[in-house]
């Protein structure tokens, strides 16, 4: 029987090879622009959350271009645990992907960019396991201090 580590492993390597597969669509995309012109969003903030009443696994990957920002696996209590993972991206625009697994379900991605829009200086993601234990990952282009989660759309 495997272990929790070997298991983990997987998934994570899961993660990144999902990941690491959108890299290599996105070659020559590093230094595309949005519609109007600027060089990326950046990514105010990424959080999780869990408000199902059962404990969840939750693989995160970022990516920019062809970079790979980061590579997390965490663990959320049942019925409200949430978080928020920090990183560079907080600092430099650039063209955003997310790659998020559910325990050790399929990968699910969202491009940034894409799902905000043109124009827009900044996001924030929000990946979520609703009350019925589905993923969803919601971005939002609204990053101040009164920002709601009203104003987050589903992707």
């Amino acid at each position: 029987m495997p272990t929790r580590r070997t298991l983990l492993g997987a998934a994570t390597a899961a993660v990144a090879a999902a990941a690491t597969a959108g890299c290599v669509e996105a070659l020559g995309e590093q230094e595309r622009t949005t519609p109007d012109g600027s060089g990326g969003v950046r990514l105010a903030e990424l959080s999780i959350q869990n408000t199902h009443g059962a404990s969840h696994r939750v693989q995160v990957a970022v990516e920019a271009g062809e970079e790979m920002l980061h590579l997390g696996t965490y663990e959320l209590g049942a019925g409200g645990d949430s978080r928020t993972i920090e990183g560079e991206w907080t600092e430099t625009p650039g063209h955003h992907r997310i790659h998020v697994a559910l325990d050790d379900g399929g990968v699910r991605t969202a491009d940034v960019v894409d799902s905000v829009g043109s124009g827009v200086g900044c996001a924030r993601v929000l990946i979520r396991i609703g009350d019925d234990g589905t993923l969803g990952v919601w971005t939002g282009a609204n990053c101040g201090s009164d920002a709601e989660e009203s104003d987050l759309e589903s992707v």
